[in-house]
Order: structure tokens, then C-alpha cells, then sequence
């Protein structure tokens, strides 16, 4: 279901804002031409980050879901109403928050780009009330890769799945792709599904860079899901290993705290 402006245009243009304002330090560092800018110029940057430095564009691509903004909109009393106006009536946050970054010329080489048919609930795992709340940053339509969903879908229950780079990808043969729906939004507009529900990413797009995010819930009082002690396939840890033989230095740590 799309809802019409639920959120402000201020609300989305400042966690836009913050999103892209993540890739800049790594921008400066590589004294990458836009690194202050906004629009195309800005995109063009990020372009240029990614044939030059395709592993520090994806880490930045990356640290975007872990936007405070993000996570403050994913919890908020806006979007937890509508969490529970679609029926999740003890809502636990399901999984961090997603950033979609779509361009052709943003393609890791060997990866997966456009999200193939896929319901959200084979990696969650949760609640079978479970929903995705989709939002765009940009004005999205058909050519835009637009966010397509199968109507219905969720009613058919755990489809049958292949392995791909992606995942676990529904097999083809258990869906008709010329039954797939584009759904055309606006910033502020928020699209809801189960987590059952078919979708995909539109394979057409025109030059730009698309940008959304995505958001996950599950119902803590729904019975399957307490009955199997709320299970999350999700492994979050560090590794005991310095990512950087040597740092920080004592010099290092020190100079920070002088700089106060």
C-alpha cells in the first residue's frame, strides 16, 4: 500500500541530506571535484569515488544506514503508528535499516545490482505479520527503477527459492514476472508490504543516481513468533583483530584529546 505524504518534505530532505553529507570526508580525502556539492555534481563525485575507490565508496554507502537520522525516523512516533496501524501491535525493530544507492554506473562488478524477486521474510525471519516500510529520498516512476511489487503475493505464503549473489532469490518458475506492479512515489510517501510480499527492483532506469531506504518490523506479540523465542538470523559482532596493524598509535589517541 502507498500512503500519500506521511512524512514531511523538511524530515526527508534533512535525512537525505545527512545520508550524502556521510560520503563527504571521503570525497575530500580523495580531493574528489563535488565533494561540496549537491545535485548532479555530487553524484558525478560519487561516481568518480566508485572508479577509483570502489571499497571506500561501498564502506561510506554502508556507514549511510548507520545515519542517526535513519535510525531516529525508523523509531519515531510517525512511523511506529504506522507500523501499528497495519496491525504489528508490539512492534520490535526487525533489522537495521537499509539505504538503496541505484545507478547503472554505480554496478559493483560480479555483485548484484537491482534487487531480484525476493520476499524480505526469508532473511528476517520473524513474525508472519512481519512488513517493510519503503521511503523514498527522490521522486521515483516506472524509468526510475522503480520499487515493483506482485500483488497478492504474500498470500501464497514462503515461495520456493535459488541461490544468488543477492540471496535467496524466488524461483522464477513460482511467479509470473509480467504480473509485477511499479509503484510511482514521492519523497514524504511511504510504501507498505508484508514481508511475504514479492518484489523486486525495476530493471529500467535513466541516468541519476535513485536513493531510498527501507525499514523493517516485526510484531513481539504475535504468537508464532514469541512460540519460537523470537529467533533472529542476524549475527552482529566484532572481530578481536586490529582492522589496522599498528593504530591507533599513542600519539594518535593523545592528539585527539588535546584538540579540546
Amino acid at each position: 500500500m502507498v500512503l500519500k505524504d506521511v512524512v514531511s518534505r523538511h524530515r526527508v530532505d534533512a535525512l537525505f541530506a545527512e545520508i550524502r553529507d556521510i560520503f563527504r570526508p571521503i570525497l575530500r580525502r580523495h580531493g574528489i571535484d563535488g565533494a561540496e556539492a549537491r545535485g548532479e555534481r555530487f553524484e558525478n563525485a560519487l561516481v568518480s569515488l566508485f572508479s577509483q575507490n570502489m571499497p571506500e565508496y561501498l564502506a561510506a554507502a554502508k556507514a549511510t544506514q548507520s545515519s542517526p537520522a535513519l535510525h531516529a525516523l525508523g523509531a519515531s512516533e510517525l512511523i511506529i503508528d504506522i507500523v501499528r496501524a497495519f496491525g504489528i501491535a508490539q512492534p520490535l525493530i526487525a533489522v537495521r535499516p537499509v539505504t538503496h544507492i541505484l545507478s547503472e554506473s554505480l554496478k559493483v562488478p560480479g555483485g548484484y545490482h537491482r534487487t531480484p524477486p525476493h520476499q524480505d521474510w526469508r532473511s528476517v525471519q520473524g513474525s508472519l505479520d512481519a512488513i517493510v516500510v519503503w521511503l523514498p529520498l527522490v521522486s521515483v516512476d516506472h524509468g526510475f527503477g522503480a520499487l515493483e511489487v506482485l500483488p497478492g503475493s504474500h498470500l501464497g505464503g514462503l515461495l520456493p527459492t535459488r541461490r544468488d549473489a543477492f540471496g535467496n532469490v524466488v524461483d522464477e518458475t513460482n511467479i509470473n514476472p509480467n504480473d509485477f506492479v511499479s509503484v510511482e512515489v514521492e519523497p514524504g510517501d511511504a510504501v507498505v508490504f508484508s514481508m511475504f510480499t514479492v518484489h523486486r527492483t525495476g530493471a529500467e532506469q535513466r541516468e541519476g543516481i535513485r536513493w531510498a531506504v527501507s525499514l523493517r518490523y516485526n510484531n513481539a506479540a504475535a504468537p508464532d513468533f514469541a512460540d519460537h523465542g523470537y529467533p533472529n538470523p542476524f549475527v552482529y559482532r566484532s572481530q578481536d583483530d586490529l582492522l589496522f596493524d599498528g593504530y591507533p598509535s599513542l600519539e594518535a589517541v593523545r592528539d585527539v584529546f588535546k584538540r579540546g
